[in-house]
C-alpha cells in the first residue's frame, strides 16, 4: 500500500467548544461522516461515563476515528487518522466544517501529515 511512499495519511484533529447541546446523535453523525467518505468501520468501542461524559472509537479500515465528550465542559475530542493519499487538505477542512455545523459549536482543528 505504502510501497516508494513517503505519505503515510493526515490526521485531523479538531476541540468543539461551546456546545449547546450533547442531545444530538455524535456516533450517528460519526456514521454519517464515514458513509459520505467511504470510510469503513471494521469495528467500535465505547463507554459512557456517570455521571456524563461518552467516549467512543471506530476501527477504520482506513486507520481511526474516536471522539471523547466533556459536557460539564461543552467541549468534544475529534480525532480521525487515514491513511488515504489526499492530494491537498481540502476534504479534512470541508470535514470540519460539516462537523462544526452538526454540533452546533465553535472550533479549531489541526492537520498533521504523517510521513514514514
Amino acid at each position: 500500500m505504502f510501497v516508494d511512499k513517503q505519505n503515510a495519511g493526515k490526521h485531523l484533529i479538531c476541540d468543539f467548544k461551546e456546545i449547546t447541546s450533547f442531545d444530538i446523535d455524535i456516533k450517528g453523525i460519526c456514521k454519517e461522516l464515514c458513509s459520505l467518505h467511504n470510510y469503513t468501520i471494521l469495528g467500535e468501542v465505547e463507554h459512557v461515563f456517570s455521571p456524563e461524559g461518552y467516549t467512543f472509537l471506530f476501527l477504520l479500515s482506513e486507520s481511526h476515528l474516536s471522539v471523547h465528550t466533556f459536557p460539564e465542559k461543552k467541549y468534544l475530542s475529534f480525532d480521525l487518522y487515514t491513511c488515504r493519499d489526499y492530494d491537498d487538505n481540502s476534504t479534512y477542512d470541508d470535514i470540519f466544517k460539516w462537523l462544526l455545523q452538526k454540533f452546533e459549536s465553535k472550533g479549531t482543528y489541526q492537520i498533521v501529515d504523517r510521513t514514514f
